[in-house]
């Protein structure tokens, strides 16, 4: 193993000491990270295998706004200063890649303007495996990603995603679909 990948590794696992001896906190084997990533909230967060948080410029961020809130991060996903915040579940499956954006639950307010200053009802948020969002992306409460999908830069998820396709936008549409046959260029012919 390169002396680089066991550098990150025993970074990861000192920068996280706080984090391990939390009862509500999981981290699985072979985290690589550099200090940017901040758990926090009553709630629990588990992450799997061979996760890699090492993030470039923004800290990744988890945060649980209820004891009975959960955060699963899959095995082998990448973190790159993104924000995760769940008052009741949000997964995110194995192999995703998660640039900086922000994935919620809940939202801080309500939608009914009589209600507004009160938070809006928790609905879960699924990334399924091998999913790559891209930076500056907003997934919202309830929407779950199909596998296989890419999210461009600066999209707003309002729906849910099928699998196996590029979206983009605000709000968030279809602009092609992945050709799962296609080793290198996936576009469409």
């Amino acid at each position: 193993m390169p002396w680089r990948h066991v550098a990150a590794r025993a970074l990861g696992w000192v920068t996280t000491l706080p984090y391990r001896w939390r009862d509500n906190v999981h981290l699985g084997p072979r985290l690589l990270g550099n200090g940017r990533l901040r758990i926090s909230g009553p709630g629990r967060v588990e992450f799997g295998a061979d996760v890699n948080a090492w993030s470039h410029a923004e800290v990744n961020r988890l945060i649980t706004t209820r004891p009975e809130a959960v955060i699963r991060i899959g095995r082998h996903a990448r973190l790159n200063g993104c924000t995760i915040v769940a008052a009741e579940r949000v997964e995110v499956g194995a192999d995703c890649v998660l640039g900086s954006c922000e994935l919620r639950d809940h939202l801080p307010y309500s939608e009914s303007p009589v209600d507004r200053r009160r938070s809006g009802p928790a609905q879960p948020v699924v990334i399924e495996d091998n999913v790559w969002i891209g930076g500056q992306v907003s997934i919202l409460p309830g929407v779950r990603i199909g596998r296989d999908t890419v999210v461009g830069i600066h999209a707003v998820v309002f729906d849910d995603v099928p699998p196996g396709v590029i979206v983009g936008g605000n709000p968030a549409r279809v602009l092609r679909r992945l050709d799962s046959r296609a080793s290198g260029d996936n576009r469409d012919e």
